[in-house]
């Protein structure tokens, strides 16, 4: 197959308005309103025991409504992280920005945040860290400060 010798631009639109779009909010709001008491709440469902962080209302496994709501542990491994050395002009950052994807104990979802106490070189996947809180959460998502090593 050969390559295309030009690039064409397309100028259209995209009506949205006939899609119906859901938004799940019952599971966001639980989650800051368990950060308001430096907790993460999720739902577990009763069928499979799937545990969701944030905890929505419905079981994408087992295709049912869940209400069972849980707290989950403040620590947990690892899952993947990346490590912003530079900002976009390529100008090298003072300290670089670690974020990272957790998979906190007693749950089956990840949450994501910065990463701190710890140089980037020194991150394993699978490592244990813990979710430190800002000293005065008021239910919001940046309650969760950042995690680091437990």
């Amino acid at each position: 197959m050969s390559e295309p010798k030009e690039t064409r631009v397309v100028k259209d639109t995209w009506d949205l308005s006939t899609y119906k779009w859901r938004l799940e909010t019952d599971g966001l709001k639980l989650l800051v309103d368990g950060f308001k008491n430096k907790k993460v709440l999720g739902r577990k469902c009763h069928k499979c025991g799937t545990v969701y962080v944030p905890g929505q209302k419905f079981c994408r496994k087992c295709f049912i409504d869940i209400d069972q709501v849980v707290e989950i542990s403040n620590q947990g491994k690892l899952v993947s992280y990346t490590a912003t050395l530079s900002d976009i002009r390529g100008k090298p950052l003072e300290e670089p920005k670690i974020a990272g994807v957790v998979k906190l104990d007693g749950s089956d979802s990840w949450l994501m945040g910065e990463i701190k106490g710890i140089h980037w070189k020194d991150l394993k996947v699978g490592m244990k860290v813990k979710i430190i809180w800002k000293e005065n959460t008021n239910g919001v998502i940046a309650d969760l400060d950042h995690y680091e090593p437990a």
